[in-house]
């Protein structure tokens, strides 16, 4: 989020900043950025544990597949994908997005990161947005065509599908490197200054409104679409089991909707996190300039920390939505981490002791008549 978010508080006046004196650098330098020192502690704090419990449970989604064979199916490997564009997001935007937040002006980041921490962002989003919208297909396939779905959701299908996915994610980023300007401004002393902008032209806002509409309001609208057609299904069965089956049944239905709603909770938490970082992103695109200087540094800058949190929460919470949601995946998370492994152990045993117990009774009654 670095050269987006840093740009776009200064597309709007990028005049301004090319046409700095050297003793207005100085005096913003002297001055220090528009946050104190403990506010700046506490976000530092909150990115921070944001980071540790992203990255921690991101890792652990990857073991549970690597360690329990019975989760690795179309579904958890989609959901393994969409881990990974979270761990990228976190491990490559993140940090700069706090060195950032500490160092508002000038860039101090070098050319390379001022153009690839936001080629990268989009990238992931991208990723992401495109994993859900599979996500919500294969769901639809699986429960409302569930014999079409033996034939085709197969998992060399699934990896077909991711290996076309992240070329279309690295692609359709690519504009991001040319709407992107490292630009040197007036220096202080014998270093030069640098910014890292979006540029304000016409074909930039014609990308940042295309990505906004293509990968964030039209998956919306798919994604409701399924879940309603999918919903249907569910209540509403095709097939009416006889007696014998209605268990089964029911037990494989109650199985299929929870797997729903846990994806349903990562989609619906995926689009309401990123919509203050997509309304915003626009909002300083077409703002005018007087609305900027109404907000101010520190408000303009407070609005995008904010927005910025919300984006890494979302990056966070998808493991802790899997347990909370799923107890199959609660039941792998403990088997991977070796938490189960004594307590079935110990149930194993009880249960075999009470096997033995029941014959010997059995046997006794047995002669005794």
């Amino acid at each position: 989020m670095a050269g987006l978010f840093n740009s776009s508080r200064s597309s709007n006046s990028t005049e301004v900043l090319g046409n700095l004196t050297s003793r207005y650098v100085r005096a913003y330098l002297e001055t220090g950025g528009p946050l104190t020192q403990g506010e700046l502690s506490a976000v530092s704090a909150a990115y921070g544990a944001v980071f540790l419990v992203g990255v921690l449970g991101n890792l652990l989604v990857a073991v549970v597949l690597l360690k329990v064979p019975h989760m690795r199916n179309p579904t958890n490997y989609l959901l393994l994908n969409l881990s990974v564009a979270d761990l990228l997001f976190l491990l490559v935007c993140m940090p700069v997005s706090l060195i950032e937040t500490w160092v508002s002006f000038p860039w101090i980041l070098g050319e390379f990161v001022c153009y690839f921490s936001p080629y990268m962002e989009f990238v992931t989003f991208h990723a992401s947005t495109l994993t859900i919208m599979v996500i919500s297909v294969e769901r639809y396939y699986v429960i409302c065509k569930p014999l079409h779905c033996k034939e085709t959701l197969t998992g060399r299908f699934i990896a077909s599908v991711l290996v076309v996915l992240w070329p279309a994610a690295f692609i359709t980023s690519l504009p991001v490197l040319f709407i992107t300007r490292f630009r040197q401004i007036d220096s202080v002393g014998p270093e030069p200054l640098y910014t890292c902008e979006t540029d304000s032209t016409f074909w930039a806002k014609v990308y940042l409104l295309s990505s906004a509409a293509v990968f964030y309001f039209l998956p919306i609208v798919l994604l409701s679409g399924c879940c309603l057609v999918i919903s249907r299904h569910l209540n509403t069965p095709d097939i009416q089991p006889s007696v014998g089956q209605r268990a089964a049944m029911d037990n494989r239905i109650r199985s299929r909707k929870q797997v729903t709603y846990m994806l349903l909770a990562v989609a619906v938490l995926f689009f309401i996190c990123l919509l203050p970082y997509r309304s915003t992103l626009l909002g300083l695109m077409y703002a005018p300039q007087e609305m900027m200087q109404l907000m101010g540094n520190k408000g303009l800058l407070i609005l995008i920390i904010i927005c910025r949190i919300m984006v890494y929460i979302n990056s966070t919470v998808n493991p802790i939505l899997y347990n909370i949601t799923s107890t199959k995946f609660r039941r792998a998370f403990k088997q991977a981490i070796g938490i189960t492994a004594g307590n079935e152990t110990s149930r194993t045993g009880t249960g075999n002791e009470t096997n033995n117990t029941r014959r010997m009774h059995a046997r006794r009654r047995s002669t005794a008549v």
